[in-house]
Parts: C-alpha cells; structure tokens; sequence
C-alpha cells in the first residue's frame, strides 16, 4: 500500500505533507508561502529548484526546477527557492507620463514609501477606477532614479481599457495602487555570463537587469539582443548609448531595419552560440519568450523568462478591431491589429 502522507523540505524546514499536494499548498500547510502569483503556470513566480526526492514536475521541469503551482509530491522531496521581497501593497499618485517613442510611454508614480522589488520583477498597478494591469518597474533610460519613484514603460494600445487612457483620463496626480513584487525572472548574483532578450517593452526588465549587472558585477559578461516590430518600437537608444560606453554589446533588430546599426532578423535568430554556461533572461512577447526558452533547453543553459500576455479585456478589444480590420480590408488585412 502505498503512504498518503510524506515530508517535503523547503530551504531546510521540513513540513508533514500529503502525496498529491502541489508544492505551494504543501509549503502553505507548514507555514510557507513560496513566491506565488497567478497560480496557473503562466507567471513563473513559483518556479523552485528540486533537490532531491520524488515530485511530478506536472511538465513543468527545467533544469533541476519546476512551478510550484503545478508540480505535486509523489513522496518525500527537498526543494529550495531564492528568498524574495514580500508583496506588499502601496499607495502612490502618477507623477508624470512623457512619450518616450511613438505608442511608448514612460509613467512614473510617486509612492508613499519605497517599493522593494529586484530587477527583471514585476508589479500589479492599478489606476483608480480602472481594472489592474501587470507592469514591469526599470531604471529610468536617463539613470535619474528616486527610490519614492517607480518608474514603469507602457506601449499604449488604441482602445484599450487602461494604456490608451494615459495621458489622458489617467494622468498626473491620479491615484494608484502598487502591489508587489512578482516575478521569477530576477537578477540573481551569478558569475555566468548573461544574455538578456527582448521584444517591446520587455526592455524594461531587462534594462534593469542590465543596469544592476553592470554596476554590481562589473566584470561580468553581459549581452543583450532588443527586438520590435518596427524600428519606432525601438525606444531604448539612450539605455543603448550608456550600454556602449560600458562595453555591453547590444543587438537592435527590427522588421525594417538595415542590416547595418538595425537588423531584421527575429530576436531568437540572432542569439548565436548558447551553452550550458549561460544564464538567458527574457522578456516580451509569448512567442519570443517560448522561442528563447527553446534555445536554452536545448543548450542546457538557465533560462528565466517573463512572458507579457494581453489583460482578458484588452484581449477582447483587440480581437474585434483585428476583426474590423479584415473586413474592411480584403483577403490582405493583417492577422493581428496591435
């Protein structure tokens, strides 16, 4: 007879638990939270590396670690994660939006205390009266930082329910609400070399994760790849000019680039060789993300990602222009309206 009961160690504790539980609520019924947030296997905030013992990493598995939303324990088990801020919420009030690049914001919200979070996390925000969005905070392009400041970069999408109100019915001195910090995909203090990618405004992570590199492990190696879908979606050139000046090569690519200070290749294409040293951060769109972690599976490098995906009421919003779009258009309207 197999026992329905087992002992999972959780960063040296260990905590009585049921086979079956999935290793969140088994940390929970030993008083553990581990870092959590969707819950669903989407965010990666959960993902914990396992140590020893018996747990079905539910597909999850990479490298020596799997998502503590899904994995469960088949018996006993040690697994560890990497201490985290605690989420915590804060109140704070926009302080100003300027247009970094055509459709790209920077919004910056002046909080009531300081928010603690490590580069390449995210944060929940949520502008009074309108439904929370997930942001990534950064460094500011311009290196100006204020620790009452958080400082966030939003592509602005034409009719959707919280982007395309900035600037406009969201603007300086409305109320917010920051609750945080979430997110796997954080700056950790290794000695492997670093390649970090991205698509869009998942620059932001990884400029903050470029810029704490950079100043705290000077010697590191440190490479990093941005894409966009147009060159005007490339609004990072004074993060590139202070990358430059510290010897960090930077990649820029877009569809209509020259081939010359822009390429055109997809971000993933440009990669070039990947081994098992490496540690790959990437941020941006899913179907970056997943290529990224493809390449770094392969390779047998660490990967941490921070996939962006679409809030469920924009999703809807988007769809039916898309779909407007093609009907005014002919059999030659594109497949996506962004």
């Amino acid at each position: 007879m197999s026992k329905s009961t087992c002992t999972v160690t959780i960063n040296g504790k260990p905590v009585k638990a049921n086979v079956g539980d999935t290793l969140i609520d088994a940390g929970l019924g030993g008083r553990i939270v581990l870092p959590h947030d969707c819950c669903s296997g989407q965010c990666e905030t959960c993902r914990v590396r396992v140590l020893s013992g018996q747990v079905d990493d539910q597909g999850t598995l990479e490298k020596n670690t799997v998502l503590g939303c899904l994995a469960v324990l088949e018996g006993d088990a040690e697994i560890s994660y990497d201490p985290v801020p605690i989420v915590k919420t804060v109140k704070g009030v926009v302080q100003t939006i300027q247009k970094i690049k055509d459709d790209y914001l920077e919004v910056r919200v002046r909080v009531a205390r300081p928010v603690t979070w490590l580069p390449g996390q995210y944060l929940r925000a949520t502008f009074a009266g309108y439904p929370p969005r997930d942001y990534s905070p950064t460094t500011p392009l311009n290196l100006d930082a204020d620790e009452n400041v958080v400082v966030f970069h939003i592509k602005v999408y034409p009719d959707s329910i919280v982007s395309s109100k900035l600037g406009n019915q969201i603007d300086k001195g409305h109320s917010v609400k920051l609750r945080g910090p979430f997110g796997n995909a954080f700056l950790r203090r290794q000695p492997e070399p670093l390649l970090l990618t991205s698509t869009g405004t998942g620059f932001a992570p990884i400029w903050s994760i470029a810029v704490a590199a950079s100043l705290g492990q000077p010697g590191r190696e440190i490479r990093i790849i941005a894409g966009a879908r147009t060159k005007d979606g490339l609004y990072m050139r004074d993060a590139v000019r202070w990358l430059q000046s510290r010897g960090i090569p930077i990649t820029l690519t877009a569809s209509d680039g020259d081939n010359e200070t822009v390429m055109t290749d997809r971000p993933q294409d440009l990669v070039g060789n990947l081994t098992a040293d490496h540690i790959v951060y990437s941020a941006g769109a899913p179907a970056h993300v997943e290529a990224m972690r493809t390449l770094a599976r392969v390779a047998g490098a660490t990967f941490y990602a921070d996939p962006f995906y679409v809030a469920e009421e924009d999703r809807g919003v988007l769809a039916m222009a898309s779909s407007l779009l093609r009907k005014a258009a002919g059999p030659f309207a594109p497949a996506s309206a962004q």
